[in-house]
C-alpha cells in the first residue's frame, strides 16, 4: 500500500497526475492534478492507506463523492469523476484556488461587510445542498474555500447526510467539529438543516469576533457550553441588524432557528440592506414561525417551553434579553403561534388606549384568578418533588467497550450520548461519563460517555538531509517505525535522507511506518550505448556525477578511428557547438575494454567517432558516476 508523498508523480488509471498534496481530511488526501485527457487542473481526493482496507470507511468515502454529485450548485465544490486504483478509491473534483476562511481567520477577525458577505453565500451553497436533503454536519472555516475572485466554495462533505428529521440516529454516526457542532449534535439527537444553520452562525460569530463563542476543553465539555451557554459577548462595533440574525441561528432548539440554509442567506441579505440603509424593511431578520415541541423538551434543552416569536440579538454579556414587548417584536414582522402551535393568520393584540374621561371598572375576580393559579402550579411542583417522574441510578460505565454500555444504560433506561478523545486507553473503551456513576435522575436522561480513541496522533519529525542513522533513531523516538528506501541522487551525501512518506510535520496514528528515502552511494551507471563500421557517429548526452568514462571495443586490432570528446555548456543537444573539443583519442588498439575518465563534472557532453583506414566494427559505452 502507497501512502502520502509516495503517490506524487503517480497517475491513476492513465488519466490523472498527481502533484503533491495540498490538503487531508479525516478519511483522504487531496492532491494537485492535471486531467490529461481534459488539459485541466484539477482536485484528487484519495483515501488514506489504513482506511482502504475497511469496509465501512470505503463505503463512507464513496458517500462523500455521491452527495457532491447529488448538489450542483456553484457554491459547493463540483466532482467530476471517481475511480478506483490499487490503492483505494479515489475522486476527482473542482480544485479551488485561493485560500480556506479558517486561513483567512488567522489574521484576526473581518469587517462586518465581509463576515455577511460570505456568510450569505456560505448559508446560500448549504440552502442548495438542504434542498436537495443533504446535511453538511461538519460546518466550519476549514471547510469554507475562498477562491480568489473572494466566492466561497464549500467542500468537505466526508461526514454530511440525507437528513432525515423522523429516524432517531446518534450523533457518534456523523463525526463533527465540537466547537462548531449544534446543541441536538451534541446530544446524539437527528441532524436536519436547522443543525447546520447553528454551525454557520458560529463560523458567522467567529468572523466577527475573531473566535468560536467556545474553545475550550474536552469535546463534552464544549457541547455543554452549546447546549446551556449563551454565547459571550460580541464586539461593540457589530451592527445591530448582524446581531439579530445570529440572536437566530445560534438559538439552542432548532425549531427556533432559520429552518435551513436559503431562509438564512435571505435574512443576511436584508441585514446588510438595513446595514446600508437603515430605513430598510427588517422582516426577513426575524425567526419563522416555529413548530410546537414535543411534551417536556423545552425543559429536556434546558429552555423556555412557551411560544417562542424570536430569539434576541447577542448583547450585554451575550445573553439574551429576558422579555420583549410585542410591539417591538411586531415591528419586525414575526409571525406568532397560538397555544396550539398553529400560526396563521395569527397578530399581535395591541392595548387598547382609554378615552378620556372614561374609567375602566376592574374585575374583582383578578387576584382570586392568580391566587389559584399559584396554589395548582405549587401542587405541580410538589407532585414532581415528591417523585411524579420516575427515577433511576446512574450505572458505572468507565472501562465498558460500547456494545456493554449500551446494554447497562438499557437497562437502567438511560440514553447513552458517546463522544471520542484520544488518551492512552485502549481504543474503544470508555474513560469518563457526565453524570457521575450512582446519580440520580430521571428515566430517559442523556448519560454523556467519553470513548477512548487511542494515543494521539504523532507528527513526524523532519529528518530532510540529516544521515540515515539520525533519520532512524528521531523516527524510532517519535513512536513510529521506519522503512528504507535507497535510490540515486547526484549532488547529494551518499545515506542522507531525500524524502519522508508520509510527509514531515504531519499527523499519523502512533505506530505508523515511514518511508525514509536515501541517497544511494555512488557507482558507474550506464547512460548509453552506440556502435558502428567506420561509418562515423555524433551522440550527446548529459552526466550528473563529478566524474564519467567511456568504455569502448574493437573487433580486430589496429584500426584508424578517431574518437573525439566535445563539452557543450548549452542547455541542448542541439545547442552544442561542434568546435569545443578538449580530447582526441586514436584507438588502434584490438582486444579487450578500454576506458577514459573525465572528471569534468556534471554537463552535456558529445562523443563524436570518424572513420579510419581500414573498416572495423566497434561499440561504445558512456558511464555516469553518481
Amino acid at each position: 500500500m502507497l501512502a502520502g508523498a509516495e503517490l506524487d508523480g503517480r497517475v491513476l488509471d492513465g488519466r490523472y497526475e498527481l502533484r503533491g498534496i495540498i490538503g487531508e481530511g479525516s478519511f483522504g488526501r487531496v492532491y494537485r492534478g492535471r486531467d490529461r485527457r481534459l488539459a485541466r487542473t484539477v482536485a484528487v481526493k484519495v483515501i488514506k492507506p489504513w482506511w482502504a482496507d475497511d469496509g465501512a470507511s470505503i463505503e463512507r468515502f464513496q458517500d462523500e463523492a455521491k452527495l457532491l454529485a447529488r448538489v450542483n450548485d456553484p457554491g459547493i465544490v463540483q466532482i467530476y469523476d471517481f475511480g478506483h486504483t490499487p490503492n483505494g478509491p479515489y475522486y476527482v473534483a473542482e480544485l479551488v484556488e485561493g485560500e480556506s476562511l479558517e486561513e483567512r481567520l488567522r489574521s484576526g477577525p473581518l469587517p462586518a461587510d465581509e463576515s455577511a458577505r460570505i456568510a450569505e453565500q456560505l448559508c446560500a451553497a448549504l440552502g442548495s445542498a438542504h434542498g436537495e436533503g443533504v446535511v453538511h454536519c461538519d460546518v466550519k472555516p476549514a471547510n469554507v474555500l475562498l477562491d480568489r475572485s473572494g466566492r466561497v466554495k464549500v467542500g468537505d462533505f466526508g461526514v454530511a447526510r440525507f437528513g432525515e428529521p423522523d429516524v432517531a440516529e446518534s450523533s457518534a454516526l456523523f463525526g463533527g467539529t465540537p466547537r462548531y457542532m449544534s446543541p441536538e449534535q451534541a446530544r446524539g439527537r437527528p441532524l436536519t438543516a436547522a443543525s447546520d444553520v447553528y454551525s454557520a452562525g458560529v463560523v458567522l460569530y467567529e468572523m466577527l469576533a475573531g473566535e468560536p463563542p467556545f474553545q475550550a476543553g474536552s469535546p463534552v465539555e464544549l457541547g455543554i457550553c452549546h447546549l446551556q451557554d449563551a454565547p459571550p459577548e460580541l464586539p461593540g462595533e457589530v451592527p445591530g441588524p448582524l446581531r439579530e440574525v445570529l440572536g437566530v441561528a445560534l438559538a439552542k432548539h432548532p425549531g427556533e432557528r432559520y429552518r435551513d440554509g436559503a431562509v438564512m442567506a435571505a435574512a443576511l441579505r436584508a441585514a446588510q440592506a438595513t446595514m446600508h440603509d437603515p430605513g430598510a424593511s427588517t422582516a426577513q431578520l426575524a425567526l419563522p414561525a416555529r413548530r410546537a415541541r414535543p411534551a417536556g423538551e423545552g425543559e429536556a434543552e434546558g429552555g423556555n417551553t412557551s411560544p417562542t416569536v424570536k430569539q434576541p440579538p447577542l448583547s450585554g454579556r451575550g445573553r439574551a434579553k429576558a422579555t420583549e414587548s410585542p410591539r417591538s417584536t411586531a415591528a419586525i414582522g414575526a409571525p406568532v403561534r397560538t397555544r396550539d402551535g398553529s400560526g396563521a393568520g395569527a397578530t399581535i393584540a395591541m392595548p387598547r388606549r382609554t378615552p378620556p374621561g372614561k374609567r375602566v371598572r376592574r374585575s374583582r375576580r383578578g387576584p382570586w384568578l392568580v391566587l389559584a393559579l399559584v396554589l395548582v402550579a405549587a401542587g405541580a411542583g410538589a407532585f414532581l418533588l415528591l417523585g411524579g417522574t420516575a427515577k433511576t441510578t446512574v450505572p458505572r460505565l468507565r472501562g465498558l467497550h460500547r456494545a456493554s454500555v449500551l446494554a447497562r444504560t438499557s437497562r437502567t433506561h438511560v440514553h447513552a450520548v458517546f463522544a471520542s478523545h484520544y488518551s492512552h486507553a485502549p481504543v474503544g473503551v470508555s474513560i469518563a461519563q457526565t453524570p457521575a456513576a450512582g446519580t440520580r435522575v430521571r428515566q430517559g436522561s442523556n448519560v454523556r460517555v467519553l470513548m477512548s480513541a487511542g494515543p494521539p496522533p504523532v507528527v513526524i519529525p523532519n529528518t530532510i538531509g540529516e544521515p540515515a542513522a539520525e533519520a532512524e533513531a528521531a523516527v524510532a523516538g517519535a513512536g513510529l517505525r521506519y522503512a528504507l528506501r535507497s535510490v540515486p541522487a547526484a549532488g547529494h551525501a551518499p545515506e542522507s535522507v531525500l524524502s519522508e512518506s508520509p510527509s514531515a510535520q504531519s499527523s499519523v496514528p502512533s505506530g505508523s511506518t515511514v518511508t525514509l528515502t536515501i541517497a544511494a552511494a555512488p557507482e558507474w551507471r550506464t547512460l548509453t550505448r552506440f556502435s558502428g563500421v567506420d561509418d562515423g557517429q555524433s551522440v550527446p548526452f548529459r552526466t550528473h556525477g563529478h566524474r564519467w568514462r567511456l568504455s569502448y571495443t574493437m573487433s580486430y586490432e589496429r584500426t584508424c578511428l578517431l574518437l573525439v570528446v566535445c563539452e557543450g555548456p548549452s542547455a541542448t543537444a542541439e545547442e552544442l557547438p561542434s568546435g569545443s573539443s578538449f580530447g582526441e583519442f586514436e584507438l588502434d588498439e584490438g582486444g579487450g575494454t578500454h576506458y577514459h575518465v573525465f572528471n569534468n563534472g556534471p554537463g552535456l557532453y558529445r562523443v563524436v567517432v570518424s572513420g579510419g583506414h581500414d573498416p572495423a566494427r566497434w561499440s561504445a559505452t558512456v558511464e555516469d558516476f553518481y
